[in-house]
């Protein structure tokens, strides 16, 4: 039997119908997107994760430009990429895949791998391209990368913690471990090329490079025996980006943090050491000076008694009486010396009583009076009328007025090598009512070199001092301190740099039963 042509054309048909709708279903089912433009670049067709892809329906997309479907920037030149291709053939993207950036109907991008085929159908092109969502993977690079980016932060950071530790032991002078720390830390932080350190430390700044303050600028304080001493700043030279991620920022002020906290405690540990060794010193002064003391004594003893002798038997008269009253004089001099210095020494314990301030002020000036002189300074004494008397322990306060004193008279050699009429220094004496409890205020003022900020926060910190080694211990103040406070007084302090220092010092009438804090 002849075969049937009829039969052979609709079996023909069913299989092409067949093929068509299983390539149809394979299209449609498939996870990635997948679309197809013509040589003008619209579209001929887009499956539904295409559509899924790009929160379009088919009949939006079918008839529009591939364009709809890009970022501004990257449409732009799309057509002109097509219509290069086709006049020279040089492919740039047809049969490699690459990442690209497309544009969700809501306007958001996503990122794609785009693999692009090309077909040809009698004289005409068509293009068909593969798309699958690589926002996944893109999030997983980027979280790789800040991790790395923030281990290789760490790992600067740390080194650079290392390094200054290792400045602090190798460096004797204080000085060179704020230099060397300085130029440390801008290489460390995470944007070092617009990032500026610097290191104020008791007045003194060190810096690697000049740093002019910014609105974004960060600080840390140095804090040393529970005082803030200075503070370490990080100055960023412009407003950083905001895609800069901020963990980086944070690290660099938590680095700053731990410097600062670490130079801190290296300081404290340091000046620890030295008041050891310094108390040390003076330790084996006062047991040396207790003994001259009591050597001198003796003697001093024997000339006044003689001087004694030589006035009692010598005529009113005579020529030799102002020699003799003028050994006796001297000799009361060095007593007075010695007795201050077995005072300091803590040889003798002084008990609390009433005492008039006006003595104390008087013996004061018996001793410092030829030195005042000797320096050319005007001295203004003003004590008021009907002061009433203090209980105290006076010569105590002799001590704190004497170290004011050593301290005016530096103060004004500084500022004034040779006589001038500035060089003046005022000792006066007042009532005053604080907080309705009575005080007498000692006030000490002079008008020589002033002090610092810095000096003035450490001015009563045990040996610290800034005159030279020959002229000071740093222990005048601190003392002073210390026997304000045990007669439950304070002291007020105001000083302007090359203008004047003035001390007020507050101590309360009846003793020390209800002590005050020092201001």
């Amino acid at each position: 039997m002849a075969d049937d042509p009829v039969k052979d054309i609709s079996a023909s048909l069913i299989r092409e119908r067949a093929s068509d709708i299983w390539v149809r279903g394979l299209v449609e089912s498939t996870v990635d997107g997948i679309m197809t433009i013509d040589e003008r670049g619209i579209i001929l067709e887009a499956n539904l994760a295409a559509q899924r892809m790009f929160g379009y329906t088919r009949e939006k997309l079918v008839g529009s430009n591939v364009s709809l479907i890009m970022p501004e920037q990257i449409s732009r030149n799309h057509d002109n990429y097509i219509a290069s291709y086709l006049e020279t053939g040089v492919r740039r993207i047809i049969g490699v895949g690459r990442e690209v950036t497309a544009r969700h109907k809501n306007g958001a991008e996503i990122p794609l791998h785009l693999s692009v085929s090309e077909v040809c159908i009698g004289e005409h092109r068509y293009f068909s391209g593969m798309l699958r969502d690589i926002s996944v993977e893109c999030e997983a690079r980027l979280e790789q990368e800040r991790l790395l980016r923030e281990l290789k932060e760490r790992n600067k950071k740390i080194t650079c913690l290392y390094s200054v530790g290792e400045v602090i032991r190798e460096q004797a002078v204080e000085t060179d471990i704020f230099r060397a720390v300085a130029q440390l830390i801008r290489p460390a932080c995470s944007y070092p090329e617009i990032t500026r350190a610097r290191i104020v430390f008791d007045g003194q700044v060190y810096e690697e490079m000049a740093v002019k303050t910014t609105p974004w600028t960060f600080g840390a304080p140095i804090i040393v025996g529970g005082r803030n001493r200075g503070k370490l700043e990080l100055v960023y030279r412009e407003a950083v980006e905001p895609s800069i991620p901020g963990k980086l920022l944070r690290g660099d002020c938590a680095m700053i943090e731990a410097i600062a906290r670490t130079l801190g405690e290296a300081v404290e540990h340091r000046e620890a050491e030295a008041q050891v060794i310094q108390a040390s010193k003076l330790a084996s002064i006062g047991e040396l000076a207790a003994g001259v003391g009591h050597e001198i004594n003796n003697p001093i003893n024997g000339v006044m008694n003689c001087a004694d002798i030589l006035l009692k038997n010598m005529p009113a008269d005579s020529p030799d009486r102002q020699f003799a009253e003028l050994i006796r004089s001297e000799a009361e001099r060095v007593a007075t010396i010695v007795k201050n210095l077995l005072t300091f020494s803590r040889q003798q314990q002084e008990q609390y009583s009433y005492a008039s301030i006006r003595d104390v002020v008087d013996s004061v000036l018996s001793l410092s009076t030829k030195k005042i002189q000797k320096s050319s300074i005007k001295l203004s004494v003003v004590i008021a009328e009907e002061l009433p008397r203090i209980r105290c322990r006076p010569e105590q306060l002799q001590q704190v007025l004497m170290n004011l004193l050593i301290n005016a008279i530096h103060a004004l050699d500084e500022r004034y090598k040779t006589s001038a009429s500035e060089k003046k220094m005022t000792i006066a004496v007042e009532a005053a009512t604080v907080r309705r409890k009575k005080y007498l205020v000692m006030v000490v003022e002079d008008q020589g070199k002033g002090m610092s900020d810095a000096t003035r926060i450490r001015m009563f910190d045990p040996f610290f001092t800034t005159k030279g080694r020959d002229k000071g211990t740093g222990l005048g103040l601190s003392v002073s301190d210390g026997i304000v406070k045990d007669h439950g007084g304070f002291f007020k302090v105001k000083s302007e740099p090359d203008s004047y220092t003035q001390f007020r010092v507050f101590l309360p009438v009846d003793g020390p039963d209800k002590p005050e804090p020092r201001e």
